[in-house]
């Protein structure tokens, strides 16, 4: 039985790394500040996506926003010069593109922001709206492809100054490489479940040393006496060669089940372990153990890595829109659909042959499990050889001091990734065998 971590931004975010969009927009805005301070004219000043001028006589720029105030030895930010900038409109004239306003607005107006589902959002207006403001998708490409470029360059930017191994959390590394525990297998998935412990108990029980050994490492686990202990435990004491197994596999199951704390961790170890990295930057990789043999999945594109490109788009092939936006005989239209892009290198591939090699319960770290990658989750959620999607949720203090944690809207945001709801629940982990990512104490 193998696993699948499914890594989301979350999984940066718990490592207190500036990656969500909503940083990424306060650092466009904050290089627009530092722009401003910097200009020797009054001129409008613009880039791809938005403008910013003064209304009536114009002064220098760097005169309105000095970067040092000498008179009273103030610094002056440039994310204060924004929120001037945007506090006087009768003085200052901010102008942007309709879709880089609505994100902004979106960002004002709920303190965060999905840009792919925006970007599919402004596509679907495009074609179906002749005043929208863009006369075709092609106009609404370029605008993504220049928002990709800055946010590329921002989280190359935190990739080499901030993504250290020193910042690895052992709550996480013992969860990536724990034990497959019953009470989160489906009720279905129960049988290959069994089959697998069956086959990890003969492995331990008929290997050489060294064999387990290597197995073990994979894990960060060196080998341990309490798998000789265990197996003298449930030996067979009719044991007769040819005739019986020497192990007795039906008291084994029974541990399992009822007495898992006997259980030695080792005897349910996932056979694999594949990290599904929908981020761009490595953290994930921070996580594997040296010559492991378990892989990282950049599905999304790597920072810094030619050869597997960034993917920045929309994958929902579910949506009913999508099916009139594929008729439109306009490619432009699906230019930046994911799945098509998926087929510019095998690692979409590589995710089918491994969740067709064997049975898998899925772990979710950090991923919202939203609708711009949908048509991928479903294939992940729905497959039959699928035993189990485990959430580990963030959990946080509001202003009362109450904890709070985002478990509901994780699966509301799940069971949208499946056409069955009743395969849907016989999958999903129940909250009370779930936990945060990060504990609270951690």
């Amino acid at each position: 039985m193998n696993r699948i971590i499914l890594i989301g931004n979350g999984f940066d975010l718990a490592h207190n790394l500036p990656t969500s969009y909503k940083d990424f927009i306060n650092h466009y805005w904050e290089q627009w500040g530092e722009w401003l301070q910097g200009a020797y004219l009054g001129d409008k000043l613009s880039d791809e996506l938005c403008s910013i001028s003064q209304k009536g006589e114009p002064e220098p720029w760097n005169w309105i926003f000095p970067t040092r105030q000498f008179s009273t030895g103030a610094e002056i930010s440039p994310t204060d010069v924004m929120e001037t900038v945007r506090a006087n409109p009768d003085r200052f004239l901010i102008e942007a593109t309709p879709f880089f306003q609505h994100i902004n607005k979106s960002f004002e107006t709920k303190n965060w922001v999905d840009i792919e589902g925006e970007y599919y959002f402004w596509l679907k207006r495009i074609f179906r709206e002749s005043d929208c403001g863009y006369d075709g998708a092609k106009s609404l490409n370029k605008e993504l492809d220049e928002i990709k470029k800055l946010l590329i360059e921002y989280l190359d930017g935190i990739q080499k100054d901030q993504i250290k191994p020193d910042l690895v959390k052992e709550c996480i590394q013992k969860a990536i490489h724990g034990p497959c525990e019953a009470q989160d297998i489906s009720i279905d998935g129960q049988p290959a479940f069994e089959d697998f412990a069956k086959k990890r108990l003969n492995f331990l029980a008929t290997h050489s040393d060294s064999a387990i050994e290597f197995f073990l490492n994979q894990f960060g686990y060196p080998y341990h006496s309490n798998i000789d202990e265990y197996n003298k435990q449930i030996a067979n004491k009719n044991y007769r060669p040819g005739l019986n197994d020497p192990v007795s596999y039906s008291l084994h199951i029974k541990n399992i089940y009822k007495c898992r704390a006997i259980v030695p961790d080792f005897f349910l170890l996932p056979d694999q372990i594949l990290l599904l990295n929908f981020n761009y930057t490595t953290t994930a990789d921070m996580y594997l153990y040296k010559d492991s043999g378990f892989e990282v999945d950049h599905i999304h594109g790597k920072l810094g890595d030619d050869l597997n490109h960034i993917i920045f788009g929309y994958g929902d092939e579910m949506d009913d829109d999508y099916k009139t936006i594929s008729k439109l005989n306009d490619n432009d239209y699906l230019t930046n659909i994911k799945s098509i892009r998926y087929l510019e290198t095998d690692k979409y591939r590589q995710l089918l042959r491994f969740i067709n090699s064997d049975y898998y319960q899925i772990y979710i770290m950090g991923h919202s499990c939203g609708n711009s990658d949908r048509t991928l989750l479903n294939t992940l959620f729905e497959h039959p050889k699928c035993v189990s999607i485990k959430p580990f949720y963030y959990q946080w203090q509001d202003e009362q001091g109450e904890w709070r944690d985002n478990y509901i809207e994780i699966i509301q945001n799940i069971s949208r990734n499946f056409n069955s709801m009743q395969t849907m629940r016989d999958r999903v982990v129940n909250k009370e065998f779930c936990r945060p990512l990060v504990p609270k104490d951690n």
